[in-house]
């Protein structure tokens, strides 16, 4: 059987089809639109009429692929983006009436949940071994652990990278006095909404586009002042990188480090929030996954046959 997922998130929309035997999936095909919705969306409060049709015309163009003649199911889920706009009503019908599919907007709980399923589905934990996830996307940064392969705990936090861009970098280049104010909004952030103190992890796992960009940014650093550059990213490794962001423009940023435009915009606080993530979870090192929500769902999904998740509202 096929399944196909469908993420509507902040800085792209992405399908994946996965053909799922027994209890597995494995990634078949993949498409992407790159269109970020965040951007109108923290800058405007709405979903204009021609990103509406945009994200639907390219859902339409998904769901009409060839599925060999298996038979198969369509999930379309929405993340913060559309969970922020002021018109997400208006959007979900717009999307639903041009692509004849149903969207589900996942609440935050839900988008954690299935993040750390995803990341962590191959994984093979002792029954004492914590693993913790973070994920940092345009409109949100979800972090999350369990123990033994138990969940216990997730949250989704207003803290994505293209949210903050516009709220806190203003100027034509990175300034310091711009990553302090982001840096210590995003500590306090992480401190007001985690109820719980985090347990030591066995291992720590960061996922989604934005931290992929980071561990390839690592990697590309060169230069003898900058000594605690390592493979696995580490506070150490990302105050290297602010300190060499800091009067840097966009442009300068992506030449550096080889990056698209459009990341170099917004990466920097995705660093800055990774760091204060790190910090205040209590995280010295930390890996980088390919996978996240879309194979949280496929796996869910083949193991369960619905998507009737263990959680729900953000506690």
């Amino acid at each position: 059987m096929l399944i196909r997922i469908i993420d509507i998130g902040s800085n792209s929309v992405k399908a994946s089809l996965y053909n799922v035997e027994g209890k597995a999936h494995r990634l078949v095909d993949r498409d992407k639109l790159d269109y970020a919705l965040g951007d109108p969306v923290f800058s405007d409060g709405s979903i204009p009429e021609s990103g509406m049709d945009k994200v639907a015309d390219f859902i339409r163009s998904a769901c009409e692929g060839k599925a060999d003649g298996k038979s198969h199911f369509t999930f379309v889920v929405a993340t913060e983006s559309v969970r922020s706009a002021k018109n997400r009503e208006a959007f979900v019908k717009r999307v639903e009436q041009k692509a004849d599919c149903e969207v589900r907007i996942l609440t935050g709980a839900e988008e954690s949940f299935l993040i750390h399923t995803g990341i962590t589905c191959s994984e093979k934990p002792g029954e004492d071994d914590v693993i913790k996830t973070i994920d940092i996307g345009g409109g949100s940064a979800e972090v999350s652990w369990s123990r033994g392969g138990k969940y216990l705990f997730g949250r989704s936090y207003e803290l994505g990278a293209i949210r903050l861009t516009n709220r806190f970098l203003k100027s034509s280049s990175f300034a310091r006095d711009e990553f302090d104010r982001l840096y210590d909004h995003a500590l306090e952030q992480f401190q007001r909404y985690t109820p719980m103190k985090a347990p030591p992890a066995a291992r720590s796992i960061g996922s989604s586009g934005n931290i992929r960009a980071i561990s390839r940014m690592m990697e590309t650093a060169r230069g003898p002042a900058f000594t605690k550059q390592i493979p696995e990213v580490t506070p150490g490794t990302l105050e290297d990188l602010c300190e060499l962001a800091v009067g840097r423009t966009p442009q300068a940023l992506s030449s550096l480090f080889d990056l698209h435009l459009k990341r170099a915009r917004i990466v920097m606080p995705a660093v800055l929030v990774l760091l204060a993530s790190l910090r205040h979870f209590g995280i010295r090192r930390m890996e980088t996954s390919e996978a996240g929500l879309r194979e949280g769902i496929a796996e869910f999904w083949s193991r369960h046959g619905h998507l009737n998740l263990p959680v729900g509202k953000e506690e």
